[in-house]
């Protein structure tokens, strides 16, 4: 099998390494494909796209970012190569003998308008309520969304979309809801080819019915375990019931540092650098879509704390637009942009009721 790597970069380097360590042997590596890299890498050789010409084997997507790991796909697709696959690097996975099964997804079936990830939440509210939840977790209530209204939206999703490649269930907390068996079978059977992951705090793991576990792991589900402070202190506890029921894991460390960050500014000229922390979280709730969710929720953050900050660029599920052209309007700048800034604090818990000076300065 010949193999063209796109990507002279770290994720290029891992998976060369993997390939020679694993029992693969049928295979002769052409060389990496960049876009701003020349000459070689890792000894071998480093083409552009244009001068790869009538390449018939298998090209490997290197790429960590799955944004742009889909734009490069499509660029491929366009040059009518076929056998495309995205190595997605996962440290802690299981080994098995094969790395093309364990660590690679065939772009395949993917076809011509691939949303590259979307999240959900099944609750809004949250255990831990952090100050500068980018969700504004701490001021919703702990209502119980409707079941069939949120797998209503996961269909209409699928509708508009080729292929979903990642779906994220989270919240708020994901496993206050009772009922996450059901979302997790629910999406699961919509979207049989599509990456699941619930992003938790993992507090409530040790909690959890049997019948939960066992539908995570029997539906291939990743737990992506966000590291804050409360978690660090039990996070041998909680792998070690994901370990037992032989569930798949991943432990985001970034957020166990002491810096958080408050999202919004009531300002468009504030102080604090203009940022986004949320690009490519495409969010999906009650019946409409948003590039990210400090836009999708911003109506419930105006209408609890009476303010006005713009709500512009959120879409109904329901309109008749086509899934390229969604995609292009959820890349868009909205007029929110200007008001998500980078003002970094020490992360803390919200107190009995979060304040608008949890999640916004206005300066």
């Amino acid at each position: 099998m010949k193999l063209l790597i796109y990507g002279a970069g770290n994720n290029g380097k891992i998976f060369l390494k993997l390939l020679k360590n694993d029992y693969v042997t049928d295979y002769q590596i052409t060389g990496f494909i960049d876009r701003e890299k020349n000459e070689e890498y890792c000894g071998y050789p480093i083409f552009k796209l244009k001068d790869v010409g009538d390449f018939t084997g298998r090209i490997i997507i290197a790429i960590a970012n799955l944004t742009i790991a889909v734009e490069i796909y499509q660029e491929l697709k366009e040059k009518g190569f076929k056998d495309i696959v995205w190595f997605h690097y996962k440290k802690d996975a299981l080994r098995i003998e094969d790395i093309f099964a364990e660590q690679c997804i065939s772009c395949e079936k993917w076809g011509g308008s691939v949303l590259p990830q979307v999240e959900m939440h099944i609750i809004d509210s949250c255990n831990l309520n952090c100050r500068g939840c980018a969700h504004f977790s701490p001021i919703f209530p702990d209502d119980l969304p409707d079941l069939n209204l949120r797998m209503y939206d996961v269909k209409r999703l699928k509708e508009k979309f080729s292929h979903i490649v990642r779906f994220y269930i989270l919240g708020g907390e994901p496993f206050l809801n009772p009922e996450i068996d059901r979302y997790i079978c629910g999406i699961r059977t919509i979207l049989p080819d599509t990456q699941l992951y619930i992003v938790t705090n993992g507090l409530l793991i040790e909690r959890l019915p049997e019948k939960i576990l066992q539908c995570i792991r029997d539906n291939q589900v990743w737990v992506s375990i966000s590291e804050y402070k409360p978690t660090c202190a039990k996070i041998h506890d909680i792998c070690r019931v994901l370990d037992h029921y032989q569930i798949l894991y991943e432990i985001r460390k970034g957020t166990s540092k002491e810096s958080f960050n408050l999202p919004l500014s009531l300002s468009t000229h504030s102080k604090f650098p203009q940022a986004c922390i949320s690009n490519g979280c495409v969010t999906i709730w009650n019946g409409k879509i948003a590039r990210c969710p400090q836009l999708m929720y911003i109506s419930y953050f105006n209408y609890y704390y009476h303010t006005d900050l713009p709500e512009d660029g959120i879409i109904e599920l329901k309109e008749n637009i086509a899934g390229e052209n969604l995609l292009n309007l959820l890349k868009k700048d909205v007029p929110l942009c200007k008001h998500c800034v980078r003002n970094e604090i020490k992360w803390s818990v919200c107190g009995k009721k979060a304040k608008l000076e949890d999640f916004a300065v206005y300066d």
